[in-house]
């Protein structure tokens, strides 16, 4: 019972690691294609939606980005 309880937190561990890394991809992605003044390319994902605004709204405050290379998968 014990090696199962410790089979599923790991489970759970790795799926929250991999939902934080997937969240923070399609933000940045978002961020990245307003950069290059592209309109949103992914409008049903959210994440990606709210790095597109967020950049957006950093361009509307005249905030300049750290200077950093988006990586595709």
């Amino acid at each position: 019972m014990c090696n199962i309880t410790t089979d599923i937190d790991r489970e759970i561990d790795f799926l929250m690691q991999e939902r934080d890394r997937l969240t923070l991809y399609w933000f940045e992605l978002g961020e990245a294609d307003r950069t290059c003044n592209l309109p949103p390319s992914y409008s049903e994902n959210y994440w990606y939606l709210l790095g597109w605004h967020d950049r957006d709204y950093q361009i509307e405050i005249a905030v300049q980005p750290e200077s950093s290379i988006f990586e595709h998968f």
